[in-house]
């Protein structure tokens, strides 16, 4: 990893790959510490609010633990017509969530955290809109097999092969639907005082 150059060290409260790849792409160095936050829904939760409150609460522990770093949680809810779209585990899971997203237009709440140093929680929210082309069962099934998204609310990558899949995406963070908005983790970091170059 390419150093930051910041006086202190940076820790992402997420066991993401993802999220630890975007940061790894631009340029920083960091270290991982997964927190231990229930993730189990409330009931009648709105996803906006389901999302930053599980990104603070993730920052809030690792910052716990790291009283003299920058802590970055994130955390992300993708639901369709109401219905969360949880991380499917398998592939007829997956299958399922994915033929119900064809053709159709998916939401995704993605929540940034960040806490520096002595400092109160910066927490922002950016909102994407997925429009899926309509597709059957078969296409579906090859993309699965082919990319195994299982890890992925929405039940795909959109920076991957996923992205054919895709007719319209809308957002003012394209990163965001990745897992980490970069945009605006950069207007975290201006709005601590912290250079990321």
């Amino acid at each position: 990893m390419v150093s930051n150059k910041n006086p202190i060290q940076w820790v992402l409260a997420s066991a993401s790959k993802h999220r630890a790849k975007q940061l790894t792409q631009a340029g920083c160095q960091f270290t991982l510490d997964p927190s231990d936050v229930d993730e189990t829904p409330i009931i009648g939760e709105a996803p906006a609010k389901r999302a930053q409150r599980l990104a603070q609460a993730k920052a809030v522990e690792v910052a716990q633990r790291h009283q003299d770093s920058l802590v970055i949680g994130s955390d992300q809810v993708a639901h369709l017509s109401g219905q969360l779209l949880r991380k499917p585990g398998h592939h007829e899971a997956a299958l399922e969530q994915l033929m119900q997203a064809s053709g159709q237009r998916v939401s995704f709440e993605t929540a940034l955290c960040v806490i520096g140093p002595g400092q109160t929680p910066w927490v922002e929210i950016t909102q994407t809109q997925i429009e899926f082309w309509p597709f059957d069962q078969a296409t579906a099934n090859r993309y699965l097999k082919i990319e195994k998204p299982y890890d992925a609310a929405g039940s795909f990558y959109s920076e991957a092969m996923g992205q054919w899949l895709i007719k319209r995406h809308q957002s003012e963070d394209p990163s965001a639907i990745v897992g980490l908005p970069m945009l605006s983790l950069g207007r975290a970091l201006r709005a601590l005082g912290i250079r990321p170059f």
